[in-house]
């Protein structure tokens, strides 16, 4: 059989991205979502990039690590719900999940999960980190956080689903339930209390902290790290659930409670839900 070598190219790393900031520095990736105007929400452009951003760190054999931040006064505010309305109203699917779109990818596609990344990051939570940004933060192998952030959970309140299986597995049941059912937040203190943060520091030393981490990890094997991370994965993995939390957003996503959650979101009103 063939064997073909696919050596990581430095010039292919993302550059002239307009809702992210990546940069290295010896071994360490600095991920930093950049769209402070909208609290760093995500939307179909900004998934792009950071799918960009995690392969990238999987490919380059010289980054050992990864620093996941926001720019400005929030971690990530979750989804983009105005960029979301603006398409409802238009009768039209987000390019993410319009099947006809190039860009395709049920979710967003820009979750380090979505590339199997086996690299650990660290989040570096500089602010409110809420729904997807919860998620994103979550999926960071380890965390720091400034002390006058906080987490919390918005899917159900603008009628979607998001991944409350995977927070139901990430976290303490009870905290995942008034995360995911109530909407409840987080404290900083309340997240070190759980043990969900390693450390939480004042917001000027987020970043100084998240690298003394990134120090600790990049004196291990990174081959053995690397490993470790997967094994990790593979603990939590639940294709067929998460397969199915899929086909569930989808449909909730499509009924008048997905359209009537952004509509409300965008109008500034409480949501009239579909009674059933």
């Amino acid at each position: 059989m063939a064997e073909y070598e696919s050596p990581y190219d430095p010039s292919t790393m993302p550059s002239g991205l307009e809702h992210v900031v990546y940069e290295k520095k010896g071994h360490v990736a600095y991920v930093t979502i950049n769209r402070p105007d909208v609290r760093n929400a995500l939307h179909t452009y900004a998934y792009l990039e950071l799918r960009q951003c995690w392969l990238d760190i999987a490919r380059d054999p010289e980054i050992f690590v990864g620093i996941v931040t926001g720019a400005g006064p929030a971690f990530c505010a979750g989804r983009d719900i105005k960029f979301l309305a603006q398409h409802q109203a238009e009768g039209k699917r987000t390019p993410h999940e319009d099947p006809n779109s190039p860009v395709f990818h049920w979710g967003g596609g820009g979750m380090p999960e979505d590339v199997e990344l086996n690299k650990p990051l660290i989040s570096a939570v500089n602010g409110f980190a809420v729904g997807v940004g919860l998620t994103l933060a979550l999926q960071c192998q380890l965390r720091v956080m400034a002390d006058d952030a906080w987490l919390g959970d918005q899917h159900t309140n603008v009628g979607r689903l998001g991944s409350p299986h995977l927070k139901y597995t990430a976290l303490p049941r009870a905290t995942a339930a008034y995360l995911t059912l109530c909407n409840g937040r987080l404290s900083a203190q309340d997240c070190l209390q759980q043990g969900i943060v390693n450390r939480v520091v004042p917001q000027d030393k987020l970043i100084e902290a998240a690298e003394e981490i990134a120090e600790m990890v990049c004196r291990s094997s990174p081959l053995a790290v690397q490993a470790t991370v997967q094994l990790y994965r593979m603990s939590a993995a639940e294709p067929t659930l998460s397969a199915y939390a899929k086909h569930l957003d989808k449909e909730i996503a499509e009924s008048d409670d997905g359209a009537e959650g952004p509509r409300a979101f965008r109008e500034k009103r409480a949501p009239k839900w579909t009674v059933s």
